[in-house]
């Protein structure tokens, strides 16, 4: 029988070790990305706390690749979307934007919450903030600004 601890450790060096293998695009067949940045107001201020941004595709996921798009901003909002590896950017496509605002609980090391931006911009098909990543080169989004109200 294993002691927890010993569990935990090595549950701890298989993360590690699969957190700092290099990252192949042709063996995980992935589709080339575009960067994207851009900022997020609240009401026409700096959150001061991360949103975490999704993007969906507009046509549905890629059965055959697919691929999770996300971000979370900095506290002055500013964000770059992520694929594959962090800040790598968005495959080419259209995509509805999501945004969800809650709070970082220290204690228990977890996010969420109610969405401070009261789920206005929560659904795919209600949120109107959409992407177009075209495949030309990186995208600068400028401000993009959120509302509670």
């Amino acid at each position: 029988m294993h002691s927890p601890t010993r569990c935990l450790w090595v549950g701890l060096i298989v993360c590690t070790v699969v957190a700092g293998c290099s990252y192949d695009e042709h063996q995980y067949h992935a589709k080339k990305t575009h960067p994207v940045t851009g900022k997020v107001t609240v009401n026409g201020s700096p959150p001061g706390s991360p949103i975490v941004i999704q993007c969906h595709p507009e046509n549905g996921i890629d059965a055959s690749n697919p691929s999770v798009t996300q971000g979370l901003t900095l506290p002055d909002g500013s964000f770059h979307l992520s694929t594959y590896e962090d800040g790598d950017g968005v495959p080419p496509g259209s995509y509805a934007l999501t945004f969800y605002w809650g709070e970082f609980k220290v204690i228990q090391g977890s996010y969420g919450g109610p969405d401070k931006l009261k789920n206005r911009y929560a659904k795919p098909d209600k949120s109107p903030i959409r992407l177009a990543v075209d495949g030309s080169g990186p995208i600068e989004m400028g401000t993009i600004d959120l509302t509670t109200k």
